[in-house]
C-alpha cells in the first residue's frame, strides 16, 4: 500500500452516524451560532475586508473540503486481496443547488462591488439559504458514518447559512425588488449550467449505468426531492422543471419578504 493510500484510508475514519439533534448536530448548531454572533455583533471597520474575508473562509475550506470527499469517495481498499480501486462516484458530482455557494463566494471574494458580485450575493442570501436552513434543522439524510465527510456536510450547509445571514443581518444585502430579481437571475443561470451538465455527461457514455442529477431536474433520471419525484413521474418534463423553478423562486421570496420586514423593524426601532 503506497502513503497516498495510506493518507486516503486514514481520511476514511468512521465513527457511529449522527442523528438529527444529536451531539454531533448540536455541536455543529453551537459552533453557527457562535461564529454568526462574532460576525454581526462586533464593529468591523472596514466592512470590505471583513465581507471578503467570510466569503473567502467559507469558499476555501467548502472547496478543499468536497475535493477531499470527492477523492476519497472515489477510492475502496479491499483487506482480502490488499488492493485499491478508484471508481468516480458520478452522483456525488458537486453541483448541486447547496453546493453553489462554493462557486459563488469564491467569485464574490475577488470581484469588486458592482452588479455581478451584488447578484452573487444576493443569490447566497436569498436562494441558497434554503438548502442550508433545512439541513440545519433536519440533517438525517445527510449524515453518513464518515467522519471527514459529516463534517464536510456541516460546514458546506452551516456554513453557506452563517454567509447568507451575515449578507442580510449586516446590510451587505437589501431586500429589495431588484436584489430577489438578481439572485433569480444568477439561480436561472446555475439551472442552465446544472441541465447543461445532465445533458452532456449522460450522452458522453462515461456513466455506466450510474446515476448524474445535478439540481435533481435530469430529464434521465427521476429526482430524489421529495414531492418532486413523484410530480416528474406523473407529469412532462417541462411541467415538472417550471413547477421546480416557481417552488424555489417561491422559497425565495419568503425568505426576501422575511428580511424585508426585519428591516423595516430595524428601521423603525432606530428612528
Amino acid at each position: 500500500m503506497s502513503f497516498f493510500e495510506r493518507i486516503l484510508l486514514a481520511l476514511q475514519f468512521e465513527m457511529p452516524r449522527p442523528t438529527s439533534y444529536g451531539l454531533f448536530h448540536l455541536l455543529c448548531l453551537a459552533v453557527t451560532a457562535l461564529v454568526l454572533v462574532l460576525l454581526t455583533v462586533r464593529k468591523h471597520p472596514d466592512r470590505e475586508k471583513t465581507l471578503k474575508t467570510v466569503l473567502l473562509v467559507y469558499g476555501v475550506g467548502a472547496f478543499v473540503l468536497e475535493a477531499v470527499k470527492q477523492i476519497i469517495w472515489s477510492y475502496s481498499f479491499d483487506p482480502a486481496t490488499q488492493t485499491g480501486t478508484w471508481d468516480y462516484q458520478w452522483y456525488a458530482f458537486p453541483f448541486q443547488l447547496c453546493t453553489t455557494p462554493i462557486f459563488a463566494s469564491l467569485l464574490g471574494a475577488f470581484l469588486k462591488k458592482g452588479p455581478l458580485r451584488d447578484a452573487l450575493l444576493s443569490y447566497m442570501a436569498f436562494f441558497t439559504i434554503l438548502g442550508s436552513v433545512a439541513t440545519a434543522v433536519y440533517p438525517e439524510s445527510c449524515f453518513v458514518s464518515t467522519v471527514l465527510v459529516d463534517i464536510h456536510t456541516m460546514y458546506l450547509h452551516l456554513g453557506s447559512l452563517v454567509v447568507s445571514l451575515y449578507l442580510l443581518l449586516t446590510g451587505e444585502v437589501r431586500a429589495t425588488l431588484w436584489s430577489l430579481l438578481r439572485g433569480l437571475g444568477v439561480f436561472l443561470v446555475f439551472v442552465l449550467v446544472a441541465e447543461g451538465l445532465n445533458l452532456a455527461v449522460y450522452h458522453s457514455g462515461v456513466l455506466g449505468g450510474e446515476t448524474y442529477n445535478m439540481f435533481y431536474i435530469s430529464p434521465y433520471f427521476v429526482s430524489s426531492l421529495p414531492v418532486f419525484d413523484a410530480i416528474q413521474q406523473r407529469t412532462p418534463f417541462a411541467v415538472f422543471l417550471l413547477l421546480y423553478l416557481i417552488a424555489i423562486f417561491l422559497g425565495a421570496s419568503v425568505v426576501w419578504l422575511i428580511a424585508r420586514a426585519a428591516g423595516k423593524k430595524r428601521t423603525q426601532a432606530v428612528v
